[in-house]
């Protein structure tokens, strides 16, 4: 039934709202079906004031002129909805199992943990991420099974390095700024991690020296080639639900190649590892949507492949 609508959506005239909805998910895979329509409409009518076009109508043939609109457009459809510790669960969860597993591998892997954050909006889930990993390594302490000499042994540290990535390059600088509200900060951050943060005389508190040291920012869409390989987390919580099915497939596909054997994947509790990568990853949390690689190598997609498209047969 779907496939069959979509057949007479290429052969039948559409409005400007739905040409203009085509329009992105063909050139950027956005399905907008998830947004209220009377949302929709008014975000894009503030992209149609801002180039002060007529209306609809006009804006939907300048989008087609104009491919470089699309990126002003996506960012004013863009919903953040971001927060430090969001579903604590998931955290909690990471926390116990996922960031001790890590760290324990980091020794055969050249003492470093690589963890990508896609979709980091603002910034608060990638330092809530290398809190988890401060908090971990500070109560880590000798086995009691290991040999004295063991214990005596000074213990190299891993490094932690977490790249936050977005589309937006105004949140991105936000994040960069590191500077954040005390009261919607303190109030959901676990107590045992408080410390991490720093309050300032003007309201606002910031990560410690320590978290902003394992954090950067970068300016990437998940349908671009990732530049990632061999990652041991992989953080994407509430972005792919945005993408049609067919790139969610392949962007799933690519975090699958991303990561190494071993290495987690983190999906929001309203999506689903789906298609070939499916077979490369393990259940760790059904609950909380955590995913663990397993072996094997994935088909590497061609360069600027596109995505499959259904067939009006």
């Amino acid at each position: 039934m779907e496939m069959q609508a979509e057949c007479d959506m290429r052969t039948t005239p559409l409005s400007p709202f739905l040409a203009i909805h085509r329009h992105l998910v063909e050139r950027r895979g956005l399905d907008l079906s998830r947004y209220k329509e009377s949302y929709l409409k008014r975000r894009i009518l503030v992209r149609v004031r801002a180039l002060r076009l007529a209306g609809l109508d006009q804006y939907a043939l300048y989008l087609k002129r104009h491919p470089e609109e699309i990126g002003p457009l996506q960012k004013a459809l863009s919903i953040k909805v971001t927060g430090f510790f969001r579903n604590r669960s998931c955290f909690d969860f990471l926390r116990a199992k996922v960031v001790p597993d890590l760290l324990r591998r980091s020794a055969a892997r050249h003492h470093r943990v690589a963890v990508w954050s896609a979709g980091c909006a603002t910034g608060e889930e990638p330092y809530s991420l290398a809190a988890l990993f401060a908090a971990v390594l500070d109560g880590e302490g000798p086995r009691a099974d290991a040999s004295s000499e063991a214990r005596r042994a000074p213990r190299r540290p891993p490094r932690v390095l977490i790249t936050g990535t977005d589309l937006d390059e105004a949140a991105l600088e936000r994040a960069r700024r590191a500077s954040f509200a005390a009261a919607g900060l303190l109030g959901a951050i676990p107590a045992d991690v408080a410390h991490h943060f720093e309050e300032r005389p003007d309201g606002m508190v910031s990560p410690a020296e320590r978290l902003r040291r394992m954090v950067r920012f970068e300016r990437e869409s998940l349908l671009d080639p990732f530049p990632h390989r061999d990652l041991d987390l992989i953080v994407c919580r509430n972005v792919l639900i945005y993408f049609s099915l067919e790139h969610q497939e392949r962007i799933l596909a690519r975090f699958a190649q991303a990561l190494s054997e071993g290495g987690y994947l983190v999906l929001g509790r309203v999506e689903r590892l789906f298609g070939p990568a499916r077979a490369f990853f393990e259940v760790a949390s059904a609950r909380d949507r955590v995913y663990r690689r397993l072996s094997g190598e994935p088909p590497v997609e061609e360069a600027g492949a596109p995505p499959r498209e259904a067939s009006c047969a």
